[in-house]
């Protein structure tokens, strides 16, 4: 019973915390009046209290409702025995969560008076004036005994001007004794109950907090003159965006009982929409007006050529109403697009211009711009075909035409009267004339036409007679089952047409083995691996239909294997064999009594007689088989038994850890089987290094890089058994290196060592404690003893190991200590922009080190020009190309860290010329000059006041040295000198050059 009520408690709570939502958005709040007297103690229902009740029922209500929605609690006598002042506000009227209300009502423990009327008036107290409504629920088990008046305050309230409604829940009463209290209510418009159940509760607190519908009249109303439509299509849609109406036509009012709340209602019409957005309120009087807005869709319409897509003017359109039976007549002065007003719907829009027509089919829509353009076209080409009056069914003909041959234009069949734009097989007529079309398997008249692509018109037509064809076969009446045979035939030999085998009777469309006619008049057909009676027919592709058949008789083929009646388990044999010899037929090796399909290791007959199997890894009997490719059957079969093999492996009983060592064996040599160690006892099929038995005896194996108990082992790759086992014991290997104890940070040092040399050991460098398998620069130890390494570029503490490849783990070590290196730069003489500069240097001379140039400043790594100092110093560097400050650098290549540096300034420096001697024409002008010197630099001559970008009379490359020599111009006069940077063009130094008479 319990649980039943808490059920049908929770299912009114959901529907109220739906109203509650509704109820907050109009700013209404909740008090409840809470009777805790001691006579709530009284049992009521299943020997359960009222108090206990209400607290479970509270507990559900608080669980489903808004915790948004605000809500107060005011409880009397739940502190003290005859004390009629005992009221008290438990809950501030606000926003609480569901734990927070039912604690409230759980902590209070009845006790005491009765006093109604002091605690609703202690309740309207607690609604805000700016509430535009508000509800009073008392729940009580008795009356007033306080001497208070509760009729008397519900004539306060009515008279406040504020919606408050008082509700009486008697809890447990009789009903005369809650018709007392009736007053509340009917002075407030609030609702009286009676609940003797938890149950009767619940429905209670659900029915007075839930809002009331209000009737709210829709009016879609003319916005221009404001009269009422006689019917409309409504679109309603609720708070929560909920549909109330959807596409519904009713009348131009339409009267909808609401919930609080705000609604969105959409109004259409023939010609009309119109949109309201309004708040349901207890206080909303009068109709919702929709106001109603004329509507016209706007259609912008041009025109182009439809051969050249030209776009064109003065167009007449033609607007049809299919619906109404109306049409309009526009004229278009100009080109461009032209707007069409229309109310919405269908239309078809045609034009004309000049001999062009066109039209199309466009739909309105209201709200949205619709652009079409309409290809207009002159008249129809005009086109013939040419063909045979008849034709044999399903052939190929060529069809002559003459025609405009526009973009895609085709050639095709069709039925007779056949619907403009049906089309079958086609051919373009970009082919040429003529062209090829491949006819129905049909009978009777067909139309062959010239269809136009760009307009879908046909422009052309010829009737053609399709007349029957006929085939015949000619192959044996009977043949082996499975095998190929040859079939010779006559027919029509149409595209894809082919002869095929199926059982007699089979439905038209089936077929097995085939081979297309155009083969040849000989084709081959496989026979299917059946007995008993079959067809070979010839089939029109086309059509699927059987143009000639021929009954042959399938017989049983027979066949036979032979192979040694023992065979050793995994080895390879021979078997001899006699069958027909199928395509893809195969001789296979299985279980005896294997079920048909099976196989293991299996060989072609295609690939001769005898062919070779290999036989499982396994004993006792065993099945070869003759197997049917086609069919899976198994044709011939011969029992074999598979017999024990024995090996063994023979190797040192001890060796080192990571070595390699050479393992002598006998056995099967099986393919891929092969030799391994692994730990002792290690599961089958396990394996570390490994050789293939196919290697020879015997074999090399590299151990691993561990100690103790292991195993060599013969394993037979099919199965992975181990066929024999030796112990074999891994014993340490012993090593050291040696080097010196101070190494310069970056350089080159030798390495002497001791070790096992096994594959891929090395000898490495790594920071001091770095873990297992850490590498800097490392050599192998198979280069030889000693070995050379680079330090790393830095300082202090770093280890020298001896590194086992195998497991990367340290054989052995010794602590090195990197010191500081230093390097020296020197520059001689100036740089110049562009021009070369030498570098003395001192420093490490590390691999791979340089001297390089950067802007000052620069970040480490940078470089431009530079040169390894494997080249010696001094080294040659091309100098930057602009002025400015530089500095040169000792880069250690390693770490890219500056070793050393150097400021420079690149610049120009004095730049100067001078003549030696007088100058004759057609003379020699010997040049002193001072500059960079470069090799885009040059001394010219040019005339006087040339500009500087003036073409040289005469010039020289400054690379050549100072003093050169120019050849003088051949006239007299007063010419220029000049030293300028052809990259640049600037003239560096200029002096006037007289050149005497």
């Amino acid at each position: 019973m319990h649980r039943i009520l808490k059920g049908l408690v929770a299912t009114a709570a959901v529907s109220l915390s739906a109203a509650t939502g509704a109820a907050q958005t109009a700013e209404r709040a909740t008090v409840m009046v809470f009777d805790a007297s001691g006579s709530m103690w009284a049992q009521i229902e299943d020997g359960k209290s009222r108090i206990e009740i209400a607290r479970d029922v509270i507990d559900d209500y608080a669980a489903n409702r808004d915790a948004d929605a605000p809500i107060g609690v005011v409880a009397y006598g739940h502190h003290r025995r005859g004390d009629c002042g005992d009221i008290e506000t438990v809950l501030p009227l606000g926003a609480h969560d569901a734990a927070t209300l039912s604690s409230t009502i759980r902590a209070i423990n009845p006790v005491g008076m009765t006093p109604l009327t002091d605690s609703l008036r202690r309740a309207r107290q607690m609604i805000p004036r700016t509430a535009e409504s508000a509800d009073i629920i008392l729940v009580t088990d008795g009356l007033e005994n306080c001497g208070g008046d509760p009729c008397a305050l519900a004539r306060e309230i009515a008279g406040e001007g504020i919606d408050i409604r008082a509700h009486v829940v008697g809890f447990g009463m009789e009903a005369e004794a809650v018709q007392t209290m009736s007053c509340l209510p009917e002075q407030t418009g609030g609702q009286l109950f009676t609940a003797n159940t938890g149950a009767e509760l619940a429905e209670a607190l659900t029915v007075v907090s839930a809002p009331q519908p209000q009737a709210v009249e829709l009016r879609a109303v003319d916005a221009a003159d404001g009269a009422m439509l006689d019917s409309a299509t409504w679109n309603v849609a609720g708070p929560g965006g909920e549909a109330i109406l959807r596409e519904e036509t009713r009348t131009g009012a339409v009267t909808l009982d609401l919930m609080p709340g705000g609604y969105i209602a959409d109004a259409t019409a023939p010609g009309y929409a119109g949109t309201a957005r309004f708040e349901v309120t207890p206080e909303m009087a009068g109709p919702v007006e929709v106001m109603m807005q004329r509507q016209f869709a706007r259609v912008l319409v041009s025109a182009e050529n439809a051969a050249t897509g030209e776009a064109l003017s003065g167009v007449e359109w033609t607007v049809i109403d299919p619906a109404a039976e109306t049409a309009e007549t526009h004229v278009a002065e100009g080109a461009g697009a032209y707007e069409l007003r229309v109310e919405p719907g269908d239309y078809r829009i045609e034009g004309r211009s000049g001999d062009m027509t066109g039209g199309l089919s466009v739909t309105a829509e209201l709200g949205r711009e619709t652009r079409v353009t309409v290809p207009l076209s002159a008249p129809l080409p005009e086109a013939t075909l040419d063909a045979p009056a008849e034709a044999p069914a399903g052939a190929t003909i060529q069809v002559g035409w003459d025609g405009p041959d526009d973009d895609r234009d085709y050639i095709t069949w069709v039925e007779p009267g056949a619907p403009e734009g049906s089309y079958n097989a086609y051919t373009r007529t970009s082919r040429g004339s003529p062209v090829s079309i491949q006819l129905p398997d049909a009978l009777g008249q067909h139309e062959l036409r010239y269809v136009h692509q760009e307009t879908g018109r046909t422009l052309a037509s010829r009737t053609i007679t399709l007349t029957p064809v006929e085939a015949t076969l000619d192959a044996p009446q009977q043949a082996v089952a499975g095998s190929t045979i040859e079939v010779a035939w006559s027919g029509p030999d149409n595209d894809r047409d082919y002869i095929t085998v199926v059982e007699a009777g089979a439905p038209e469309g089936e077929y097995l083995d085939y081979t297309r006619t155009s083969r040849g008049s000989l084709v081959s057909i496989q026979l299917p691996d059946a007995l008993g009676a079959h067809e070979l027919r010839y089939v029109i592709q086309q059509s699927g239909r059987t143009l000639a058949s021929r009954e042959i008789e399938l017989v049983p083929a027979t066949g036979s294997v032979s192979a040694p009646e023992e065979i050793p388990a995994g080895s390879t044999f021979e078997v001899a064999w006699d069958g027909p010899d199928n395509d893809r037929d195969y001789i296979t090796i299985v279980e005896a009594g294997a079920p048909e399909g099976e196989y293991l290791d299996y060989t072609r007959t295609s690939r001769g007689n005898p062919v070779t199997l290999q036989a499982p890894d396994a004993l006792g009997a065993y099945e070869v088989r003759y197997v049917i490719q086609q069919s899976g059957r198994t044709l011939a079969s011969q029992e074999v038994t598979l017999t024990p093999v024995s090996a063994s492996v023979s190797g040192p009983d001890e060796a080192v850890a990571g070595s390699t060592i050479e393992v002598e064996w006998d056995g099967p040599d099986n393919p891929r089987d092969y030799i391994t160690v692994v730990e002792a006892g290690a599961p089958e099929g396990e394996y570390l290094d490994y050789t293939r038995t196919s290697r020879g005896s015997p074999v090399s194996i590299q151990l691993p890089d561990a100690l103790g108990a292991h195993e060599l082992r013969y394993v037979v790759q099919q199965s992975g058994r181990t066929l024999a086992r030796q112990p074999i014991t891994l014993v340490p290997a012993a090593g050291s290196v040696h080097a010196p104890e101070e190494i310069p940070a970056g350089s080159t040092f030798e390495v002497a060592w001791e070790g096992p040399d096994n594959d891929r050991d090395y000898i490495t460098i790594v920071e001091a404690g770095a873990p297992e398998g850490a590498s800097l620069d490392y050599t192998r130890t198979s280069r030889g003893n000693p070995l050379t390494l680079q330090a790393p570029d830095g300082l202090g503490t770093y280890e020298v190991r001896y590194v086992i490849q195998q497991s990367g783990r340290t054989l052995a070590s010794q602590e090195v200590t990197l010191t500081p290196v230093s390097a020296q730069l020197m520059v001689n003489g100036p740089v110049v922009p562009g021009g070369t500069f030498d570098v003395q240097w001192t420093g490490p001379d590390n691999p791979r080190d340089y001297i390089t140039i950067v802007e000052a400043g620069a970040s480490e790594g940078s470089y431009t020009d530079y040169v390894r100092t494997s080249r010696g110093s001094p080294v040659t560097l091309d100098a930057p190309d602009q002025e400015g400050d530089y500095e040169v650098r000792y880069v250690i290549q390693q770490s890219g860290r500056t070793l050393a540096s150097l400021p420079v300034t690149v610049g120009a420096g004095e730049v100067s010329l001078s003549v030696e001697g007088a100058v004759s024409p057609g003379g020699v002008v010997n040049v002193v000059w001072q500059g960079p010197g470069r090799y885009e630099d040059f001394i010219e001559i040019v005339s006087e006041g040339a500009p500087d970008d003036a073409e040289a009379l005469r010039d020289a490359r400054a690379s050549q040295g100072s003093p050169l020599q120019l050849f003088a111009p051949s006239g007299a006069g007063t010419y220029e000198l000049r030293y300028r940077a052809s990259d640049s063009g600037e003239v560096l130094a200029r002096i006037p050059l007289e050149v005497g008479g």
